[in-house]
């Protein structure tokens, strides 16, 4: 303003002068030809915010002489706002100018000014984009109701608007479970182009009641911050049933079961479902009552009765319900009733060397009234001739009724012996029962171990101590000259000296036994005809480590910049045999550094199985890299060829639009008679790392009056290239003189950029 004054002062000192020079000639003053926009006609700003720049015009005559004087009518045209001068008077260089705050609404909106005599009128053209964000609230998704465990049917959503209640886009809001223990999919979320942010999903808690969510906008000074949503989990249909009493009972033949079985239905969260009817049916033999029966408000439901059958074996009771696919199965164990019967089971009538115990120990069998076995009876086994000795008299019956001496030694005269199994109690029919055996010269009667049991060596490998065993007679003398075969039964070992011959002390030892290849327990056992096998074992351990296998991909394609890959890298450690090896350091380390990211739980501990897996491996952020995860073990030299997961690093989401490589955001000057704008619009999408993202969708769209694209086209849909890039062929713009023209890149995700020519005057 200072420099239109000076201005206006020189010209009124070259007024006078010249007046002074010409004596009282007169001439009319200039009238207004033309009214034009100087310097900047376009603008972008947020709604209600005021534009920096001054809103300039020139008045000039049909010669193109500015004129002084001219009334400047300045009027808001379209999208409201105000301005602080609506009239101005133009100086001697037929300038004049206001200042212009815009409206409250986002989008375009236009000043125009007009003088006197003129037709035509300048415009000015302004952008207005939402505000700082002033208030969040709800928009869908409240008071919800549905199953407890599933997913509500509306995702609960916000709108942030600015101080003019206009949507703000690219907020970032935040959602969170405060009550019923639920969860949520996609909790970070940003307002679209309408200022809504959505959550991804919102399961709701196991159980029956109200649940909450909360949604804090990440901004400072935002009103109703955080807003909440209730949603109430109810219980669903009946998915699960299950015993809520023992279900592996006993009983007395013949009798009714106590605690009668119970079961409890629940829906797939594990909430009580009522009024539903469960089904009971009993096993044959046994009998139950009340089999149908609806679910209480606990959900429970109980049989009336069950009765067991007089067989002394295992019986069943099913409870199943509609739309439950597994039923709950009660067992029963039948207990036998009183004795009443007893008889020889095995151990009579046999022969034995004198002094030496018999074979077969006898044995009886105690049953019930229906044939049951009884299992707890007290059995006295006495020797009544023959000299000798029994072992453990006192014998209770097993669950099979039977009950066995422990051992009935013969007498040292051949000839007849007698043991007598006596029953407690009366009325027991074939009480006592009498045995018989006919004692023989001695044999041999015994094989033991003596040596070499439970040893431990790598596979592979001899045991310590060669294993071996004694033969002895039914007097317990040790027998000579016997040949014992020592076979490997397990374990795929070895032996040397496998027919081994009894020395004078009765001990045959085998010469070598050597461990089989793989890890864990192996056998070995010592054989004599006629004689129980004598059982040796031995725990291979593994050996050295001798190679790493890869247990996961190691090529694992393609994962976005920044992210996770989806299987953590995994590894087996293993001896020359292949055995894995518990216990050994494995460390995954990022190769090459710097652009392979990093790693959480980078140095692991071999587990029983060998397998140690790194915690997680998150990639670099350089876009069309191979990230790389070596992986090293403790104490073995891989020889550079260690095992090495890859992964192929690529762009992420598309996150910014920026002008692209050689085009220009403001274009001035451009020629005014209409054609091709000197650099033409050019749009880079890159990721949230500055990866350019190919094969993005970027719509490159004229505003209405401001040309066509590519050759005549309303707009034009292009992809980006392998560096993001998308460019137009052209940009024709229409003829005109001091003309603003507009062009809009509009791509998902991004914000828009704007693209402006003004032609030259």
């Amino acid at each position: 303003m200072q420099i239109l004054r000076s201005r206006q002062t020189f010209a009124l000192l070259f007024a006078l002068m010249a007046t002074a020079a010409c004596g009282d000639s007169t001439s009319p003053p200039p009238q207004p030809g033309s009214i034009a926009t100087v310097g900047p006609a376009a603008f972008t700003g947020a709604a209600g915010d005021l534009i920096p720049q001054d809103l300039v015009v020139r008045v000039t005559d049909a010669g193109g002489t500015p004129v002084a004087d001219a009334q400047v009518v300045f009027s808001i045209a379209s999208g409201g706002g105000s301005l602080s001068a609506v009239s101005a008077t133009t100086n001697l260089d037929g300038l004049a100018s206001t200042r212009w705050t815009l409206g409250p609404t986002i989008g375009e909106q236009r000043v125009q000014a007009t003088v006197g005599g003129v037709s035509s009128s300048a415009t000015f053209v302004a952008v207005a984009s939402a505000g700082a964000p002033a208030e969040i609230s709800i928009t869908a998704g409240n008071n919800q109701s549905g199953p407890a465990g599933a997913a509500v049917a509306t995702r609960p959503t916000v709108l942030v608007v600015d101080r003019f209640d206009n949507p703000v886009p690219g907020v970032s809001v935040f959602f969170s479970v405060s009550a019923g223990g639920g969860s949520v999919t996609g909790s970070g979320a940003t307002t679209d182009a309408a200022g809504l942010a959505s959550v991804g999903s919102w399961q709701l808690g196991p159980a029956v009641g109200v649940n909450r969510l909360t949604a804090l906008a990440v901004f400072n000074g935002v009103s109703g911050n955080p807003v909440e949503f209730t949603a109430t989990a109810t219980a669903g249909t009946a998915a699960t049933l299950s015993a809520r009493t023992s279900t592996t009972l006993s009983g007395v033949v013949g009798s009714s079961i106590t605690p009668l079985p119970s079961v409890l239905l629940t829906d797939a969260a594990g909430n009580p479902v009522s009024g539903v009817q469960v089904t009971f049916a009993p096993s044959t033999g046994s009998t139950a009552t009340g089999l149908v029966t609806a679910t209480d408000a606990a959900g429970v439901a109980t049989v009336s009765s069950w009765q067991l059958g007089t067989s002394a074996s295992s019986y069943s009771l099913s409870a199943s319900a509609a739309g439950v696919a597994t039923p709950v199965v009660f067992t029963a164990a039948a207990r036998a009733a009183a004795p009443a019967n007893v008889s020889a089971v095995a151990g009579n009538g046999q022969s034995a060397p004198v002094g030496r115990p018999v074979d077969i120990e006898p044995s009886v069998r105690v049953t019930d009234g229906f044939g049951n076995p009884v299992s707890g009876v007290a059995v006295e086994f006495t020797v009544t001739g023959g000299d000798g000795f029994a072992f453990s008299r006192n014998q209770i019956t097993n669950a099979n009724g039977i009950a066995t001496v422990g051992g009935w030694t013969l007498g040292d005269t051949p000839g007849a012996n007698t043991l007598r199994a006596q029953v407690t109690g009366t009325g027991i029919a074939g009480n006592p029962v009498t045995f018989t055996a006919t004692g023989t010269p001695g044999v041999p009667a015994t094989i033991t171990l003596q040596a070499g049991n439970a040893q431990t060596a790598q596979v592979g490998t001899a045991v310590p101590a060669p294993p071996s065993v004694i033969v002895r007679d039914a007097r317990g003398n040790p027998v000579s000259g016997i040949t014992v075969q020592f076979i490997v039964t397990a374990g795929g070992g070895s032996v040397t000296g496998g027919n081994a011959v009894t020395a004078a002390n009765g001990i045959a030892s085998v010469g070598r036994w050597t461990l089989g290849s793989t890890a864990g327990t192996q056998t070995l056992v010592a054989r004599l005809q006629g004689l129980p096998d004598v059982v040796f074992t031995a725990t291979a351990t593994a050996g050295d480590a001798a190679a790493v296998q890869a247990v996961t991909v190691t090529s694992l394609g393609n994962v976005q910049a920044n992210s996770l890959v989806a299987t953590p890298p995994s590894v087996r450690v293993v001896d020359g045999s292949g055995n894995p090896i518990a216990g050994v350091t494995v460390t995954f380390t990022p190769d090459p550094a710097g652009t392979s990211g990093t790693v959480t739980g980078g140095t692991q501990v071999t587990n029983a199985s060998g397998i140690a897996t790194v915690t997680s491996w998150r990639v670099g952020t350089i876009a069309n890299t191979t990230a790389g995860l070596r992986v090293f073990v403790d104490g073995f030299d891989q020889d550079g060829a260690e095992v090495v997961f890859s992964a192929t690093v690529t762009a992420g989401v598309a996150t910014f639009a920026t002008v692209g490589p050689g085009a220009v955001l403001n274009q001035t000057n451009q020629i005014n008679t209409g054609g091709a704008v000197t650099a033409a619009p050019s749009v880079r999408i890159t990721d949230a790392f500055g990866n350019g993202v190919a094969n993005a969708t970027v719509v490159f769209t004229p505003e209405a009056g401001s040309g066509t694209v590519n050759a005549g086209a309303a707009s034009a849909s292009l992809l980006t290239n392998a560096i993001g890039v998308a460019t137009l062929t052209n940009w024709t713009i229409p003829a005109g003189i001091n003309q603003t023209y507009t062009l809009t890149a509009t791509s998902s995700g991004v914000t828009s950029v704007v693209f402006t020519a003004v032609t030259a005057p």
